[in-house]
């Protein structure tokens, strides 16, 4: 799956209500990331998103969902 299918899919379960959905599968693209660009595209959807509060250790390329 892409990058860009992967953000869809996790801004879906956001808009859906369901933060800890996005949170969890978000932090599981970080962290399964093959390259620093692909987890910092991940990263710089989460702050465009403003769901950094769904997340512990986002600064870091190993976030934990909150």
């Amino acid at each position: 799956m892409t990058i860009t299918k992967q953000i869809e899919m996790a801004r879906k379960m956001l808009n859906a209500g369901n933060g800890g959905a996005y949170a969890r599968l978000m932090s599981g693209s970080i962290r399964a990331a093959m390259s620093d660009r692909a987890a910092k595209a991940f990263q710089a959807a989460i702050v465009e998103d403003g769901a950094e509060r769904f997340f512990v250790n986002l600064d870091t390329f190993c976030p934990l969902a909150a």
